[in-house]
């Protein structure tokens, strides 16, 4: 009867060290995927308390916002409402001249919804810089009431943390010196960076009615790694005063 080949000195040393490697390798693995939302949940909470912590302002960021006339104005809104109609107030405009048209890196709005627990400054400009203080609009956009595209975006782990909760119908405030306005929430989409990037430009020289675009980059709580995707959320304005203005000034 014929004896079976003896394992070789390659064999022998896959046994002895290459398996347990494999096993260790696979072991560590399964380890990190399973504590990975844990470390990524620890990592986005610890990311917030350091913004939280962080000043509302440095040297370089200013603000022409002001909360006493926004409060003169939401009263004089009051006081229209009650001595128009409806359809002469959903009509009202204010002139070119009324608005402080912002500079870079000054706040000139807050957003707000309270549902989400959305409540943020909106600063002129999106550099990185000012996105550590609050939201930012991209300047291929105009602020609201000039009856096109409003484009805001902020960092996912802080001020736009909150996005993941939005849902389609709701109301979101963007309050400013010269009116509040008011947009709903018409779709939330996860898109591509490079697919969102064609559709501001397109948003942005588009005349046929004022839209709201806010995003922020996808998934949440997930911190290694480049992410590539946005949440986009899309709201139509549904109030507040249209800026009579003409481009040339």
């Amino acid at each position: 009867m014929a004896s079976s080949a003896r394992p070789t000195r390659t064999q022998r040393l896959l046994a002895y060290f290459g398996v347990p490697v494999v096993f260790c390798a696979l072991g560590y693995a399964i380890l990190f995927a399973a504590l990975q939302p844990v470390w990524d949940v620890l990592t986005a909470t610890v990311g917030i308390l350091i913004a939280e912590e962080a000043p509302t302002f440095d040297s370089n960021l200013t603000t022409t916002y002001d909360a006493k006339a926004y409060k003169k104005t939401s009263q004089q809104s009051q006081q229209s409402q009650q001595q128009t109609s409806a359809r002469s107030t959903s009509k009202s405009s204010i002139s070119g001249d009324d608005v402080v048209f912002p500079e870079e890196g000054e706040q000139y709005a807050r957003i707000i919804n309270w549902h989400i627990g959305l409540n943020a400054p909106v600063y002129w400009g999106d550099s990185d810089e000012i996105l550590m203080y609050g939201l930012g609009q991209s300047i291929i956009s105009l602020p609201p009431g000039f009856g096109t595209a409003v484009i805001l975006s902020g960092h996912n782990n802080t001020y736009l943390q909150c996005l993941q909760y939005a849902q389609e119908g709701y109301t979101i405030q963007i309050r400013t010196n010269y009116g509040t306005y008011q947009y709903k929430v018409t779709s939330i989409e996860v898109l591509n960076e490079g697919d969102l990037e064609k559709i501001l430009i397109d948003a942005a020289v588009d005349d046929a009615g004022e839209q709201l675009i806010l995003y922020t980059c996808y998934p949440f709580h997930v911190v290694t790694g480049r992410k590539t995707e946005r949440l986009v959320v899309f709201a139509k304005k549904i109030s507040g005063p249209k800026v009579e203005w003409r481009a040339e000034d």
